[in-house]
């Protein structure tokens, strides 16, 4: 009785994961075998150098600054410091167009530093600083609340400095959640599409953005495979590490402790590298809602009134943005919550692992996929939602299948015991339990989607233009009003992402 269960829970996710990943990601390696010359020309083998290098240095540069803070973070008390880590999810829910115009507006041309860095890769790091630092230093700081107390302490009682002891005795503990940390980081770094898009130009393109371009303006689709392929089997590599690596990154229990304040180097550390992270993480953000009321000629309000006769109307793309979020939110959560069901009362391996392919195949090369395997859907809005919901699906996943297994088994053993039939115990028992954790992946699910800008270059249409694409468009014209416009629904939608995502109790996490 149960397996069948299990197989009805499971038969509707499985189904829509094989329509919409699993197809189209087989009819693109299909198309891209007969291309793979190409992957031996100069050009693309210097786009796979920069993809490899620019992710692998955004990886070390967020264990080099993530791992120490979230060290102290564990082993001090620090004033505000839930409040803190609460806004660590923040950056996480940012749409990439805001961070990017969020950078161009403090470090591109007329930035509000004075500093040009919009010929180099530099914008293009911090940008993913931005978005990937906070998952380094959530599963780091997870990881050092793990070691037990006295560790550091009776390595310090037999001579060991704070620092030797922090390397010696709490960093091997809590390596596994930093290692995942920095692999997650590199995944989304090497398969990030904005923010090279906007600020690296044709010289600083990733695989990512000529897959987009082969396809989108070229139509060599069968380049555009190849290149595929080749980034799926980085990927494929990555992700095999990042889940052996989260296996032991999850052992052992948080330990509660009265924590002292830093004092001496521990003071000047913690509070110098917090306000470095808060500057890095909200730094952009601030600056595109003040470039967004800043003209040449001090603060103005024309570029928030120019919105209202641009083209696209700015009723049309936030009428689309709210309605395309509202779609993909409720298929999200009947297929995520079915997944998760499936994958709790089967234990099956599978289904869990399954659950994060989608998180790791890029939404360009998915699109791409869409329009080989469906070419008479291409101008169907079903298809948007596809590749929306294929997006939102896996957080709503993980962040419920961790709280199913919370729930202590004696608990429901006592609603049972007590007389309550299976669907009252999940009524009274279960479902107000994981409800939290529901939420709290719905907020990440509708924070992301909101933003959401690979997949619709690819899949749009002129009258489906959204919050993002339209300041894509905007950033394509000339013009200071443009820029302004721009920087204005960077702001709505910044607001936008950040409403829902307090709404909804946003505490969500991929795990």
């Amino acid at each position: 009785m149960k397996r069948r269960v299990t197989l009805l829970l499971a038969a509707l996710p499985l189904a829509f994961l094989t329509a919409f990943l699993l197809l189209p990601l087989l009819r693109v390696l299909g198309i891209g075998g007969a291309s793979l010359g190409i992957l031996g020309q100069p050009y693309f083998q210097g786009r796979l150098l920069w993809t490899l290098w620019q992710a692998t240095l955004t990886a070390a540069l967020a264990l080099l600054i993530g791992g120490p803070l979230s060290y102290l973070l564990a082993r001090y008390r620090l004033p505000g410091k839930e409040v803190l880590l609460r806004l660590l999810l923040l950056p996480f829910v940012t749409p990439t167009l805001v961070a990017a115009l969020g950078l161009l507006s403090l470090f591109g041309p007329r930035g509000l530093t004075g500093l040009d860095l919009s010929e180099t890769p530099t914008l293009i790091v911090l940008g993913n600083l931005f978005f990937n630092l906070p998952l380094v230093m959530r599963l780091g700081y997870a990881g050092f609340l793990r070691a037990p107390p006295g560790l550091d302490a009776a390595a310090r009682t037999l001579g060991a400095s704070g620092w030797r002891a922090a390397v010696s005795v709490s960093l091997p503990l809590a390596w596994p959640g930093l290692a995942a940390g920095a692999v997650l980081v590199f995944l989304y770094s090497f398969l990030s599409f904005g923010l090279p898009l906007l600020l690296g130009g044709e010289k600083y393109a990733t695989l990512e953005v000529e897959i987009y371009t082969l396809t989108a303006y070229e139509l060599r689709l069968p380049e555009a495979s190849a290149l595929i392929l080749l980034q799926l089997g980085v990927t494929l590599v990555a992700s095999l590490l990042y889940l052996r690596l989260g296996r032991n990154s999850g052992v052992g229990v948080a330990v509660a402790r009265d924590l002292p304040r830093p004092r001496g180097w521990a003071a000047l550390a913690t509070y110098g590298l917090t306000g470095a992270v808060l500057l890095l993480c909200f730094a952009p953000l601030v600056a595109v809602a003040v470039r967004s009321f800043s003209g040449r000629g001090g603060p103005t309000f024309v570029f928030w009134q120019g919105l209202g006769g641009g083209d696209p109307p700015l009723g049309l793309m936030l009428g689309n943005t709210l309605r395309f979020a509202a779609l993909t939110l409720l298929c999200a959560v009947l297929l995520g919550g079915l997944h998760a069901l499936a994958a709790y009362l089967s234990r099956s391996r599978f289904l869990d692992l399954f659950s994060l392919l989608p998180l790791m195949v890029s939404p360009v090369s998915l699109a791409v996929g869409y329009l080989l395997l469906y070419p008479a859907l291409r101008a169907q809005l079903p298809l948007l939602i596809a590749a929306y919901t294929l997006l939102a699906t896996p957080l709503i996943v993980r962040s419920v299948l961790p709280a199913l297994r919370a729930v202590p088994g004696n608990v429901q053993a006592s609603a049972r015991t007590l007389g309550a039939s299976p669907v009252a115990m999940w009524r009274t028992v279960m479902l107000p339990s994981v409800l939290p954790a529901l939420r709290g992946g719905a907020a990440l699910s509708l924070a992301t989607v909101l933003g959401e800008f690979a997949a619709t270059l690819v899949l749009t249409r002129p009258e489906w233009a959204t919050l993002s694409t339209g300041m894509y468009e905007r950033l394509g014209r000339p013009g200071e009003q443009n820029l302004g416009e721009a920087c204005a629904l960077a702001t709505l939608l910044m607001l936008l992402s950040l409403t829902v995502f307090g709404l909804l109790g946003g505490r969500g996490e991929v795990t």
